[in-house]
């Protein structure tokens, strides 16, 4: 619940049931979290970078192997690199699209094929971000062998996305957690929790039924 804690005593988690956030998926919920706040804070991105580095090495000695970190653009960057230089890796960094221009790389680095990926992301929510990830590594003939987030909240889409995609995916941080973590601080009613809660349980259906309401 650290991790939890933290991003509600920066506020980079908002809560909104009535004017719900706009998605980069095109879905509408009444969270947004801003984990790029972190990056403004020592003690924060520290605490993210030891966790991160702690989960990894008992992931390794439950028999995870991996050549390098690959961050996810944007927000996956700065925590990947953090990471790489606690655990002494190579670290690559993935485009959410393939460049336009020059050598119209989605993967930069030192590539090499056969390379096994350790991704690292900011938020999960949907999880389209980690399906593009792990197909674009693919097509480099890489290899996606597990990844780290943040926060992951748990989606319906995104459990199916990693499934589908053989991922699997440890977080900091889960829906779960921020919401327990916002209820210590009594940051909403019950009303706006069981909001919340609707959400969460069939976001697609809860988007639909709340697309006309302000964002």
């Amino acid at each position: 619940m650290a991790m939890a804690d933290t991003l509600i005593a920066l506020g980079c988690v908002k809560f909104s049931p009535h004017e719900p956030f706009l998605y980069a998926s095109g879905l509408k919920g009444p969270i947004y979290c801003d984990n790029r706040k972190i990056l403004s804070h020592v003690a924060a991105r520290e605490l993210v970078a030891q966790l991160f580095t702690d989960m990894v090495k008992e992931w390794q000695s439950e028999g995870l192997e991996f050549d390098a970190v690959a961050g996810l653009a944007t927000a996956g960057i700065p925590h990947a690199t953090l990471l790489a230089d606690r655990l002494k890796c190579p670290m690559i960094y993935i485009r959410s699209s393939a460049k336009e221009h020059g050598a119209k790389n989605q993967l930069e680095g030192d590539i090499k094929p056969g390379m096994r990926l350790l991704l690292i992301e900011d938020l999960v929510n949907q999880a389209s971000s980690l399906e593009k990830a792990c197909l674009a590594a693919r097509q480099v003939e890489t290899v996606p062998v597990g990844a780290l987030a943040i926060v992951d909240y748990k989606m319906p889409q995104a459990i199916k996305i990693l499934s589908n995609q053989g991922l699997v995916l440890k977080s900091l941080a889960t829906f779960e957690d921020l919401v327990l973590a916002a209820e210590r601080q009594q940051m909403f009613d019950q009303k706006a929790k069981d909001i919340l809660m609707a959400w969460h349980n069939n976001p697609t259906q809860w988007s639909s039924d709340n697309s006309q309401r302000p964002t």
